[in-house]
């Protein structure tokens, strides 16, 4: 049983694509070639290097079995290994042409350093004219535009807002002892709510919430330190301690939240948040563990709980609640290094972005332009 669901046409404005030449007429792929290619696109993720971030290797496969998909529909080789039926860097061009209608400029960028990259590890790259390739981006930059979509930033109001919905109180179920192992939605509310302070208070990615464990979380007089094990900026798995104060008395005070949460979670090893049947109740694997929250469900929690609070979904998402760190410290004047260090961003330059439009009247002299005297 899954967790509650919380959730190759070509543009008419064309980016001039590079010179390629169509095949005279379909090529045959024998069935055994057929089953290799597909079995190769199950496990392109292993073709990835190991240096590269868990996130990075599964969307790399991803890519790779669009593109595997994609080439098999024109009877040809997306390995390169028969120079009959192999897919050259034209046809990838013609693959991201395709592409473009639907999907963002970064993503039609990492699928092809996704297809030139597993390419270069069968030992088969793709003669791909650096030139001519950055004139199909430049067209397709006139045609799509280059501005990032970047998700809303969730903050106080909004948790306060998430807070009334997710009030345990609202669910029968959970009035008086919260019952270990939970069940119902007052066990979901519990969790959901944990989950939106320790995001935000922590500026914690979706990968890094989905993967704490249980033991990754300890109580102090101050309030509690979640340890992370790993993380984007952090490959070689030094790890980081955050410690999230206690705010006693209030609504949003992350500690209390949290303990609520593991009151009804019980003791049970396994994931910090895990992940819930429709019922609402814990689910665990065949080790007695339980089992991890899924990071594209935590997306789906914040759509659903701001959809909740009356306000549209679409600008958010899990990014909203690190995003929402950054901004609200930006507010309160907290210098951009301490909360850098806080959220372990390691570049200025992204750091910045993710504070969602907060300095942007710190200073702004743009009345005083046309303020009468």
């Amino acid at each position: 049983m899954t967790d509650l669901v919380e959730d190759a046409a070509i543009p008419e404005a064309m980016p001039p694509a590079m010179p390629w030449t169509p095949p005279a007429g379909p090529v045959a792929l024998s069935g055994a070639k057929i089953a290799e290619i597909k079995a190769l696109a199950e496990k392109s993720d292993q073709l990835v290097e190991a240096s590269l971030s868990a996130n990075t290797r599964l969307a790399y496969g991803k890519a790779w079995r669009a593109w595997s998909e994609w080439c098999l529909g024109f009877g040809l080789d997306p390995t390169g290994e028969d120079a009959a039926t192999a897919a050259d860097a034209r046809w990838l061009v013609m693959h991201l042409t395709a592409l473009s209608e639907k999907r963002s400029l970064n993503t039609i960028l990492l699928r092809r350093a996704a297809v030139v990259a597993i390419r270069k590890r069968l030992k088969r790259p793709l003669a791909l004219d650096d030139a001519e390739f950055e004139a199909f981006l430049n067209g397709l930059r006139r045609t799509k535009g280059a501005r990032p979509v970047r998700k809303a930033a969730l903050l106080e109001p909004n948790l306060r807002a998430a807070s009334l919905v997710l009030t345990p109180e609202a669910h029968p179920d959970l009035v008086g002892a919260a019952p270990v192992g939970g069940g119902g939605e007052g066990c979901r509310a519990l969790r959901d709510m944990a989950l939106l302070l320790i995001g935000f208070a922590g500026g914690f990615r979706r990968s890094e919430l989905a993967a704490f464990d249980l033991r990754d979380a300890s109580f102090s007089a101050e309030g509690v330190v979640l340890f992370v094990g790993r993380s984007k900026a952090d490959q070689e798995r030094h790890g980081a301690e955050i410690g999230i104060q206690a705010v006693p008395g209030s609504a949003l005070c992350t500690v209390t939240t949290l303990r609520r949460w593991l009151e009804a979670r019980g003791e049970t090893p396994g994931a910090l948040f895990c992940r819930l049947d429709r019922g609402g109740n814990l689910m665990g694997g065949a080790d007695g563990r339980l089992l991890p929250i899924d990071p594209a469900t935590i997306a789906r929690v914040v759509k659903r709980v701001v959809t909740r609070t009356g306000i549209g979904a679409e600008e958010f998402s899990a990014h909203s609640l690190r995003a929402g760190m950054m901004t609200a410290a930006d507010l309160l004047g907290v210098p951009l290094e301490t909360a850098m260090d806080h959220g372990r961003w390691k570049s200025y330059s992204a750091a910045r972005i993710y504070r969602r439009h907060s300095s942007l009247w710190t200073g702004n002299f743009t009345a005083r332009l046309l303020a009468s005297e």
